[in-house]
C-alpha cells in the first residue's frame, strides 16, 4: 500500500478456512479493512458457532441463544421443544439461584432475586433441599438446574440430555474452565465429535477446523477474553458485505478455490507447510499429492505482478504443542532464479529448498 498499490488490488489465499484465523485478528487488531470472499465465513460455520455455543452457555446461562442451539441438536427436540426446555430451565435456573443465596451467609429473604414474570419464585416452588455445600458455583448451579429439568425432555432425547449435563457440569470444573482450549478439547470427546461424523460427510475438514479453533484460542487468558474477541470478529464478518464511507478500498481474503478465474497485482500465500498445504492426508496418495499441486498452481498464478509466498516457523499441533513446521514441498519446486528469498535472520545463509530437512528459524517464505 506504500507504494501506490490500492488494497483492492491485494489478495490473500489460502487453503482451508481456519488459515486465516490469525490474519483476521491481526487486520481487525491494525485497523486494516478487509473482505472475504472465501465461501461461508470461519465463524460463521455450524460446527464453530456449536462449540461457542457451549462456552457461552457456560459462560452466561442466561444465553437463551446458545441454549435452544444446543437444545436442538439432540434428537427430538425442533424449534417448539427448545422453546418450552428453556422456559423450564430458565424457571428452574432463578429456583437455583434463590436457593444458593438463601444458604449463603447474612441472607435474607428480600434479598432474594426477584422471580421473572410467570416464574415461581423460590418460596412458592416445592424443591427438595440442596445437600450442603452444594449450588455455590454458578457452573454447579447450572449443571443443576439442567439436571432438574431432564424429565420434561422428549424419551428419545433422554441420553442425549443426560450426556449434554455431564458435560456442562464438566466444562463448569475450574482446571477446564481455566483453559479454553481444554474446553473445547473436552466438547469434541465428549461427544461432538461423534455429532460432526454422524451429520456431516466433510467431518474431518470441520474437525481440522475445531482443532485449529483450539489453538487460537490459546492466545487469551480467559474464556471471557475469547468470546469477546470471537463476538468482534463476527461482528466484522456480519458487517462485512455492508458498505462504509470510511473504507473505500479492502484487502480480499480468500480460500484458492474461491479465487479461480480472479487475479490481482499482489497474492499473498499463506500457510506453505506440509501438512497444511499440501493437506496432511492428501499427501498419503500419488492422487491426492497432485491434486494438492494443481492447486497450488492455482494459486501463484492469481498475481499479476507481486507474489508473496510464506509458511510458520512453528504451529501449535493438537495434543503435542507447538511444533516446528517444514516448508511446503512445493516451494523446493520453484526455480531459483524466479524467486527471492527473505530470511528472518539476514546474517544466516538462504536456505537450498532443493534440499530441504527440518525448517529452521532462518527459513525464508
Amino acid at each position: 500500500r506504500d507504494e501506490g498499490i490500492s488494497l483492492n488490488e491485494m489478495a490473500v489465499l489460502y487453503r482451508s478456512h481456519f488459515h486465516a484465523l490469525e490474519l483476521q485478528l491481526e487486520l481487525t487488531r491494525r485497523n486494516i479493512p478487509f473482505s472475504i470472499t472465501s465461501g461461508i465465513r470461519f465463524f460463521e460455520q455450524a460446527h464453530v458457532k456449536d462449540v461457542a455455543a457451549y462456552l457461552k452457555l457456560v459462560h452466561n446461562p442466561r444465553d437463551e441463544i446458545s441454549f435452544k442451539r444446543l437444545a436442538r441438536m439432540m434428537p427430538g427436540v425442533g424449534g417448539k421443544s427448545a422453546d418450552k426446555l428453556w422456559q423450564k430451565f430458565n424457571a428452574e435456573w432463578q429456583v437455583v439461584n434463590g436457593e444458593a443465596a438463601a444458604r449463603s451467609p447474612g441472607f435474607s429473604r428480600q434479598d432474594a432475586p426477584p422471580a421473572e414474570a410467570g416464574t415461581p419464585s423460590p418460596a412458592q416452588t416445592a424443591i427438595l433441599p440442596l445437600p450442603p455445600g452444594e449450588g455455590r458455583g454458578e457452573g454447579e448451579r447450572l449443571a443443576k438446574s439442567l439436571a432438574r429439568i431432564s424429565s420434561s425432555v422428549p424419551k428419545k432425547t433422554a441420553a442425549a440430555w443426560a450426556q449434554f449435563t455431564a458435560t456442562i457440569g464438566q466444562l463448569c470444573a475450574p482446571e477446564v474452565r481455566a483453559k479454553t482450549d481444554a474446553m473445547i478439547r473436552l466438547v469434541l470427546e465428549a461427544g461432538y465429535e461423534d455429532y460432526l461424523k454422524a451429520t456431516y460427510p466433510n467431518f474431518r475438514n470441520r474437525l481440522e477446523d475445531l482443532d485449529q479453533l483450539a489453538a487460537f484460542s490459546r492466545q487469551f487468558q480467559t474464556v471471557e477474553d475469547f468470546l469477546t474477541q470471537l463476538a468482534l470478529l463476527t461482528n466484522v464478518e456480519a458487517e462485512d458485505d455492508k458498505p462504509r464511507e470510511d473504507d473505500h478500498e479492502k484487502i480480499r481474503l480468500s480460500s484458492i478455490h474461491q479465487a479461480k478465474g480472479l487475479e490481482f497485482r499482489v497474492v499473498f500465500v499463506i500457510m506453505l507447510c506440509d501438512g497444511l498445504f499440501p493437506s496432511s492426508r492428501s499427501i498419503d496418495s500419488v492422487e491426492g499429492e497432485e491434486e494438492e499441486r494443481r492447486l497450488f498452481y492455482v494459486a501463484v498464478t492469481r498475481a499479476k505482478d507481486e507474489l508473496y509466498l510464506s509458511h510458520p516457523l512453528m504451529r501449535f499441533i493438537q495434543g503435542g504443542g507447538d511444533a516446528m513446521q517444514q516448508p511446503s514441498r512445493f516451494l523446493a519446486e520453484i526455480p531459483v532464479e524466479l524467486r527471492e528469498e527473505w530470511n528472518l535472520r539476514p546474517q544466516a545463509p538462504a536456505t537450498d529448498f532443493s534440499d530441504m530437512g527440518e525448517a529452521t528459524e532462518d527459513s525464508p517464505f
